[in-house]
């Protein structure tokens, strides 16, 4: 229940920032709007030439000019989520205590006692496995590698320098 509160008051803090990080390039928006405002009704009833009406079609020349292509786009998008993400995750974790680490550990290790124990002992038995086995089976597979991709995270967090753990000195790159 802690935990669910506590992503639930991390989104409310980050949803935000991650509007102001997908909206793109204000600067171009407000460019091609004040030149949306500009334009008369009809280009046509304006008198302009075709390559007039062209350029007003596609906005002013420093509007053209901060537009950007797809993959520089989507290069910003990487850049934006990498940038949110990393504080995110300096806010979520803080400072990470050794113990938390190695109680995560315990608990890993004791799921994969169990399941390994689990498997031996259906596999020895005479009957075939219920549905209720294969569920606990499947639950506690799912539970151990939801711990196995939080570790890898925390793992590439403590070396990138996002993390801080206590007593360790921060990763330079």
């Amino acid at each position: 229940m802690g935990f669910a509160l506590l992503s639930l008051r991390q989104a409310e803090k980050v949803e935000p920032q991650l509007k102001a990080a997908i909206k793109g390039v204000p600067q171009a928006q407000a460019a091609l709007a004040a030149a949306a405002a500009a334009r008369p009704k009809s280009l046509a009833e304006a008198g302009l030439s075709a390559r007039e009406r062209l350029a007003l079609r596609e906005g002013p020349a420093e509007a053209v000019a901060a537009a950007l292509n797809a993959r520089q786009y989507v290069q910003q998008i990487v850049a934006k989520e990498r940038d949110v993400t990393r504080a995110q995750m300096v806010w979520a974790l803080g400072r990470i205590e050794p113990n938390e680490i190695d109680t995560m550990l315990r608990s890993l290790a004791k799921m994969r006692g169990r399941y390994a124990t689990l498997v031996l002992e259906y596999a020895q038995s005479e009957r075939p496995i219920g549905n209720v086995a294969l569920e606990e089976l499947r639950g506690l597979r799912e539970r151990i590698e939801e711990f196995e991709r939080g570790l890898e995270t925390i793992k590439t967090a403590i070396l990138d320098g996002t993390a801080e753990v206590a007593g360790v000195k921060v990763a330079q790159l």
